[in-house]
């Protein structure tokens, strides 16, 4: 489909996903955060009123009829780490640190 310009109608940002409305499109559209531009690897958010551009395809989903492909922020929102959470949100994460000591004395190197 053509990309058209449409508003966050809701966010969930506890379930990653939530519904755009577009005079382009005939209903309501179900939108994943996979689904917005954002950083590789990162949580990436809407913000209820925001403006949006997106792409989107018939499909059920969660009794919508229509479904997101891809979704542009606009506006000052869109500007570096917009979409990002606050925090780090990953469900996973982990450090390692090395440091090595140098030689003791009589130690065979």
């Amino acid at each position: 489909m053509d990309e058209v310009t449409g508003t966050v109608v809701s966010w969930d940002g506890e379930e990653g996903w939530g519904v755009l409305a577009s005079p382009g499109v005939p209903g309501e559209v179900w939108v994943h955060f996979s689904a917005v531009e954002g950083p590789p690897g990162r949580y990436r958010t809407l913000n209820e009123g925001e403006e949006v551009l997106f792409t989107w395809e018939h499909a059920m989903q969660d009794g919508f009829a229509y479904r997101a492909v891809a979704v542009t922020r606009q506006g000052a929102a869109a500007g570096p780490g917009a979409g990002e959470a606050e925090e780090d949100t990953a469900a996973y994460s982990s450090s390692l640190e090395i440091t090595f000591d140098g030689p003791h004395a009589g130690a065979d190197t």
